[in-house]
């Protein structure tokens, strides 16, 4: 592909607005060999993504229209404790449409962005606020507060904004798809937006 695709994003924590894009690109440059030009995520609270269509339409059309020449949207909620594909058809009914010019992908983590951490947590070691023998064997997406598994793993409190970024950096992306079913679905939309004649939405 010739010059830049063009990422950008919706997310609901303020973790993601600096997290995401280190992850954005890491995916496409490690799986894909390609460069994006990834902006800054627009954040949307969970309660007003999923409740108040309104918003999360206007936070799509704001951001569509960023995107100039190749590129696309993402947005990437978390599931909590509602059942994800029927979340997702949720979102994907409320941003259909919202852009026609701009290809809208929907992903969800399962439960929480930080249930990803959890499945790659051996190689997050390396940070100094990760216990050197930290593990976890479960299964990633079922506890209903990833974030405190999380810290239970960690030498001090764990903060989204603090954390977010050079765990992203860090984090076995091929681990972490071995284990988490809702990270093989959102390397899947990443690689329809920058590699759409490879793998398909759902991984």
């Amino acid at each position: 592909m010739s010059g830049a695709i063009v990422i950008a994003s919706i997310v609901e924590g303020h973790g993601e607005v600096t997290g995401l894009p280190v992850l954005l690109r890491r995916i496409a440059a490690e799986r894909h060999n390609v460069h994006v030009d990834v902006l800054k995520p627009h954040r949307v609270p969970r309660a007003n993504m999923v409740r108040r269509t309104d918003e999360l339409q206007k936070a799509v059309r704001l951001q569509a229209n960023r995107v100039r020449g190749t590129g696309a949207v993402i947005v990437l909620g978390d599931a909590d404790d509602d059942e994800p594909e029927a979340l997702r058809e949720t979102l994907r009914a409320t941003v259909e449409g919202a852009s026609p010019s701009v290809p809208i992908v929907v992903a969800l983590a399962v439960r929480e962005y930080e249930a990803w951490f959890l499945a790659g947590i051996e190689s997050l070691r390396t940070h100094p606020s990760v216990r050197d023998d930290a593990t976890y064997d479960d299964d990633c997406e079922a506890p209903r507060n990833p974030k405190l598994r999380l810290e239970r793993l960690m030498t001090e409190s764990y903060g989204s904004v603090r954390h977010q970024v050079a765990f992203n950096a860090r984090l076995d992306l091929d681990e972490v798809a071995s284990r988490s079913s809702s990270f093989r679905q959102f390397l899947g939309a990443v690689a329809a937006v920058v590699d759409p004649e490879g793998e398909s939405v759902d991984g």
